[in-house]
């Protein structure tokens, strides 16, 4: 890792997920920090990073240990079943899963499907899931609770979008937890691997799936592996490494289309590619879990309570489109920016976003010492991701590492 990577990931958003709680009353000073250091890092680099309680860090430990030996153990044969593209299966997906062109093996767990093998019998999948996929459920929605006051909605906004809490008889969740496996060795030799290279800056040639262009239809997506390899690209187009400099309870957590598209565009999806290979001498492979926080197939999406709170709506986002109609949708990821990455007057973008987030941090003004008036117009600027593309300063740098001194 070079200077300029490890000077990105020491301002990349870090927030301690208890201090993203939301309780009665009037928000504290640290929770206003924490959630502004949240949506600077989403609106700066399409990711952010939250700091579990040592508990929960233990339960996603185990679980990429036993994801590791599920894997290790279980051998692949070209029999086995690939990975479907059809766009109707989006929430039915589950059990286990191989697409050697990218040499990837996944077992995803969704509750209320029991997953059989051709036999008749109960697939045993890697322990824990059930507990972790709870975990890491509430954890993305405390998040979205976190976003949802930067935007100034009402707290529970974006629950109507999700499963009931718990899932009703019957009922079979739409979020999903996968256990994944990239580069196995078995899977080495399967086939013609699709890839694509890039070199670090440093002489090592780095591998990636020629799919190099990866935005996930979810809410939120929550990723923790046992090695570094997941790349997101930020506000300037560069490819940062996000998972490089991770604590043992940390866990990245990134944005993605529903949301987008929920948000009305404030919240822009993350970009991304894993990368492939290069695990000499590993012969288990880079296991990660991937949590999606994905919208309920009978939900509508809607702007409308964006366009309540006075929050500019550009003409794409105005018409509501059912849920299962939007996952059903095939989205290119140059068609989503080609018109976010256009510069933008100010005023254009100033709404009641800007407001609110220029109240919560005119009440911390006497808890940071801002001094240089380029900071604290830089802080009090919009959260909204188009806004912070066109009006980025440096002076950005100083404010994420303040607001990290409360949050880490």
């Amino acid at each position: 890792m070079d200077d300029a990577e490890a000077n990105i990931l020491a301002s990349l958003g870090r927030v301690r997920l208890w201090d993203l709680a939301a309780v009665e009353g009037l928000p504290s000073d640290s929770y206003k920090i924490c959630v502004s250091a949240l949506t600077q890092s989403l609106a700066q680099y399409s990711a952010a990073i939250i700091e579990l309680p040592p508990a929960d860090g233990a339960l996603l430990r185990s679980g990429l240990d036993s994801a590791r030996l599920f894997f290790h153990q279980r051998g692949y044969s070209s029999g086995e079943a690939v990975g479907s593209d059809d766009a109707h299966e989006w929430c039915k997906t589950s059990g286990y899963y191989a697409d050697p062109q990218v040499w990837l093996e996944m077992y995803d767990y969704r509750p209320g499907i029991t997953v059989t093998e051709p036999n008749g019998v109960t697939e045993l999948p890697p322990s824990g899931l059930p507990d972790i996929f709870s975990m890491l459920g509430k954890v993305a929605r405390e998040v979205l609770d976190a976003i949802s006051f930067s935007l100034n909605l009402r707290s529970g906004k974006f629950m109507e979008l999700l499963d009931n809490l718990p899932l009703r008889s019957k009922e079979v969740s739409s979020s999903v937890l996968s256990a994944c496996c990239h580069s196995r060795p078995s899977l080495e030799g399967a086939q013609q691997h699709s890839v694509a290279s890039q070199d670090d800056g440093d002489g090592h040639l780095l591998l990636f799936s020629d799919q190099d262009h990866q935005i996930d239809k979810t809410l939120l997506t929550l990723a923790k592996s046992n090695r570094s390899g997941l790349y997101i690209k930020d506000m300037h187009g560069r490819w940062i490494l996000v998972d490089g400099d991770l604590g043992p309870n940390d866990i990245v957590i990134y944005p993605g289309l529903a949301l987008y598209q929920e948000t009305a565009g404030y919240v822009n999806p993350a970009v991304h590619k894993t990368q492939v290979g290069n695990l000499q001498g590993c012969i288990f492979g880079r296991c990660s879990l991937v949590f999606k926080l994905m919208p309920r197939s009978v939900a509508r999406m809607s702007s409308s309570d964006m366009r309540a709170d006075d929050h500019g709506i550009d003409g794409q986002f105005e018409v509501p489109i059912p849920a299962n109609d939007f996952m059903q949708t095939k989205h290119s990821a140059n068609q989503l920016f080609s018109k976010n990455n256009e510069a933008m007057p100010y005023a254009e973008q100033e709404g009641k976003l800007a407001v609110s987030h220029r109240n919560m941090l005119l009440s911390l003004q006497d808890n940071i010492k801002v001094v240089h008036n380029n900071v604290y117009d830089t802080l009090i600027a919009p959260i909204s991701s188009r806004s912070h593309i066109s009006h980025y300063s440096p002076y950005l740098e100083p404010v994420l590492a303040i607001s990290g001194t409360y949050c880490h």
